[in-house]
């Protein structure tokens, strides 16, 4: 599955997530889901522009876990968090 690199979020991105904790559920689950997956396997977002890449993670309606959008960079040793946006899965 490749290197294991080490997740950082940018501090508006960690108080986006704690504010998504209100209005959704499970989203402490999505986001280790979400970490897991960029942190295994960065390529698996869109490459936007320079070192920005884009990576969007379906919710479930049902259960009102949030579909997540994230923009993020990554080295061989990091994946940064640059920002993140949450909102209700179709």
């Amino acid at each position: 599955m490749g290197v294991r690199r080490t997740i950082i979020q940018d501090r508006t991105v960690s108080q986006d997530i704690e504010n998504a904790v209100v209005s959704y559920r499970l989203v402490d689950e999505a986001i280790q889901s979400l970490e897991w997956t960029l942190a295994h396997k960065p390529e698996v977002g869109v490459h936007r522009s320079g070192r920005f890449w884009l990576y969007m993670q379906e919710g479930f309606k049902i259960h009102r876990v949030p579909e997540i959008v994230v923009l993020y960079s990554f080295t061989d040793d990091e994946v940064i968090l640059h920002a993140i946006m949450f909102r209700p899965a179709a």
